[in-house]
C-alpha cells in the first residue's frame, strides 16, 4: 500500500479501537457489591483506571450502598470498601467538572449524595486503601469507621490527601466540615487550606488513617477488622449513637446541597490545570 493508505488504516484502525474501548468501559461495572466471609460484604470500586468519581461511579456505588444496606442489617454485618492496587479513588472526574457550573454542581451533588449515605451508613464501615486516596477519595476514607492504608503502593509512598488547594479550586464548605469533624484539628490548615498530600505514618497521625500494614495484607485485614466490628456492634445500637456522633454532618451535607444557589456557586472554580 502507498504510505497515505497505510497511514489511513492506522488511523482508522486507532479511532475503532478507542471507540470499542470506551464502549467497553461504559459497559463495565465501576462499582459491585457482594457478600464475603459469612456477614462482611465488600464494596469493590474499580474502573480500569484512575477511579475518578464520575456519574456512572457515583450512580452506581450508591446503587452498591443500597443493596448492601439492607444486606447487612439482615446478617448484622459489616461492610468493607475498597480499590484496585493503585488507588482507592482519584476524586471527582475532573473532564466533568470542567464542562461548566451545571455539569460540576450536579457531580458534585451526586458525591455529596455518597457522603451522606457512607456517613450514615447503619453498620460498621472499614475503608481499605489499597492504593492512593486524594480529594474524593480521602473524603471515602474519612467516612470509615476504620480506616487501613497501605504504607506503600507499588513500593512507593502511599499519597492521601486533599489537594483541591493545589487544582485551583474551591473546596465547598460542606464538603470541609467533613474534614473538621474527623481530622486533628492542629493538621486542618495543612490538610484544607494548604491541601497537602501525607503518607501512610503521616496520615494516621493527621487522622485519615487508623492503621496501616503492608500492601499485599491490606484487605485481609480490613476483613478480619470487619468481622470483629460487626459482632462488636449491636444493631440498633450502633446506629442510633453513630447518629449522635455524626448525623449534624450528615445534616451539614445535605442542607449545603440544598442550598446550592446561584450565590453559592462561587465556590465552583473549575480546575486550573488537569
Amino acid at each position: 500500500l502507498p504510505i497515505s493508505a497505510t497511514s489511513t488504516v492506522l488511523l482508522v484502525n486507532t479511532v475503532v479501537c478507542h471507540v470499542v474501548c470506551e464502549q467497553l468501559l461504559k459497559e463495565m461495572a465501576f462499582a459491585t457489591y457482594s457478600r464475603v466471609n459469612g456477614n462482611v460484604g465488600v464494596l469493590k470500586l474499580d474502573d480500569g483506571r484512575s477511579n475518578s468519581f464520575g456519574h456512572q461511579m457515583l450512580h452506581e456505588a450508591c446503587e452498591c450502598l443500597v443493596e448492601a444496606e439492607k444486606d447487612l442489617l439482615e446478617c448484622s454485618g459489616a461492610l468493607v470498601i475498597v480499590g484496585t492496587d493503585k488507588v482507592l479513588s482519584s476524586g471527582f472526574d475532573l473532564k466533568t467538572m470542567m464542562q461548566g457550573q451545571d455539569a460540576a454542581t450536579q457531580l458534585i451533588n451526586e458525591g455529596a449524595a455518597l457522603m451522606e449515605r457512607l456517613v450514615l451508613f447503619p453498620r460498621p464501615v472499614v475503608v481499605a486503601a489499597t492504593g492512593h486516596a486524594v480529594a474524593l477519595g480521602a473524603f471515602v476514607l474519612l467516612t470509615g469507621d476504620y480506616r487501613i492504608g497501605a504504607a506503600t503502593v507499588g513500593g512507593k509512598p502511599l499519597k492521601v490527601g486533599l489537594n483541591e488547594t493545589a487544582n485551583g479550586m474551591y473546596m465547598p464548605e460542606f464538603f470541609a466540615e467533613g474534614a473538621r469533624a474527623v481530622l486533628a484539628p492542629q493538621y486542618l490548615r495543612e490538610s484544607v487550606a494548604l491541601g497537602l498530600i501525607f503518607d501512610a505514618p503521616r496520615a494516621q497521625v493527621v487522622g485519615f488513617l487508623d492503621e496501616s500494614v503492608p500492601q499485599e495484607k491490606v484487605v485481609d485485614v480490613a476483613l478480619q477488622k470487619a468481622k470483629e466490628l460487626a459482632a462488636w456492634c449491636k444493631h440498633p445500637a450502633f446506629r442510633h449513637n453513630k447518629r449522635l456522633v455524626l448525623g449534624p454532618l450528615a445534616e451539614r451535607v445535605a442542607r449545603g446541597r440544598r442550598e446550592q444557589g446561584e450565590q453559592e456557586r462561587k465556590w465552583l472554580h473549575p480546575p486550573s490545570k488537569l
